[in-house]
């Protein structure tokens, strides 16, 4: 092979491996699809794990990799010995050489980085479908307008502002498909209306407890008894609102921390912990503004916390440092942190038990 040869079929491999990540792969992961997963009977199909994977490889560094690797001195010469040895008579059968060539160093880049694309692009679709199934059942919906949108502000954020077209075109010429963009961003914009609507109130509570919050408040020392009433992973909404009822009766029933075997007697899948000397800080958001709204003697409201419902009896509480107007001002100040903790808090709790309750189904051809 002569060096002009060589040189020509070199940039012919640089423009085809540049132009995308995966974009070789894309037909044959198009022509024939299985599903790879039923969430809730909502199915997740080779496809749809495949176009994730190429977007969390075009987003995570990946591609930067291919192309190191494609400049490499070491690549060149591996394609000039691959070139000589398959010898190749016609254009069309350099290509499919040079598409043969490439295909492998992806294989290489990928096995080599780290953890699975593809275990990670399924757990992102399975959370996704879950995301939309909640938003559905609180009949919301996020419109192709508001979507959109939020691509407008994506295009016009970097450096170079780009048109939606010209800003999807962008992941088209990498072999991703813009609905699986579309996709996430309206399941994630769904998912955030969902938390609100589930959780305001309560984010709202707990942020107003932390704007009021005295150096004394933020430094309370409790002793508490958590009357836990345990639930199956997957239980059904009658199961956990029966397991609420069950709490909610048992807080009417509290009198004291001495008696409350008392209270708890008669209750099925009950546990009580003591915590002596705790922090009022290393309490969840919604437990801490509780305790610190309630005096001695007094229980506080259910919440679902996991596979369990709890309610947390105070025993005692005691400020171990004086109120200072430099502290209130940080606590005023942390209050917009403070609610995106919140959310971040509850969307991830809300999600898990989306999950430990869901219906996964993995047929064995996916």
């Amino acid at each position: 092979m002569t060096k002009r040869v060589y040189t020509v079929r070199m940039a012919w491999l640089f423009r085809f491996a540049l132009c995308g990540l995966f974009l070789c792969a894309g037909a044959a992961s198009s022509a024939a699809q299985s599903i790879v997963v039923l969430v809730n009977d909502d199915p997740i199909t080779t496809y749809d794990v495949a176009q994730r994977q190429r977007f969390l490889a075009l987003t995570s560094g990946l591609g930067d990799k291919m192309k190191a690797r494609l400049s490499s001195e070491g690549t060149k010469e591996q394609f000039k010995a691959f070139m000589m040895k398959e010898r190749p008579t016609t254009k069309e059968e350099a290509q499919e050489l040079q598409k043969k060539f490439v295909a492998q160093l992806q294989q290489d880049v990928i096995a080599s980085s780290s953890g699975s694309l593809r275990k990670e692009a399924i757990d992102q679709l399975i959370d996704e479908r879950l995301m939309l199934q909640a938003a559905k059942d609180q009949k919301i919906t996020v419109s192709d307008d508001e979507v959109n949108q939020l691509l407008m502000r994506m295009a016009e954020g970097g450096q170079r502002k780009l048109g939606l077209d010209e800003f999807l075109g962008q992941f088209s010429s990498q072999g991703v498909n813009p609905a699986t963009l579309k996709s996430r961003l309206r399941a994630q914009t769904a998912w955030r209306q969902v938390i609100r609507r589930v959780y305001g109130s309560r984010v709202q509570s707990s942020v107003a407890t932390v704007e009021g919050m005295t150096d004394a408040d933020s430094s309370v020392i409790v002793d508490v008894r958590v009357v836990s009433l345990a639930m199956p992973a997957k239980s059904e909404q009658k199961l956990v609102a029966q397991r609420l009822l069950d709490a909610e009766a048992v807080r009417k029933r509290f009198t004291s921390c001495d008696k409350i075997a008392d209270a708890v007697k008669g209750v099925e899948s009950v546990s009580v912990k003591t915590l002596t000397a705790s922090k009022i800080s290393d309490f969840r958001g919604d437990v801490k503004a509780a305790l610190l709204k309630a005096q001695p003697g007094q229980m506080t409201p259910p919440v679902i916390g996991g596979a369990a419902v709890e309610s947390h009896a105070l025993c005692a509480k005691k400020a171990t440092v004086a109120a200072g107007k430099a502290g209130d001002d940080k606590k005023a100040a942390a209050a917009p942190d403070k609610t995106q903790e919140e959310f971040a808090l509850y969307s991830k709790r809300h999600l898990k038990d989306l999950k430990d309750q869901a219906r996964l189904d993995y047929p064995k051809n996916g």
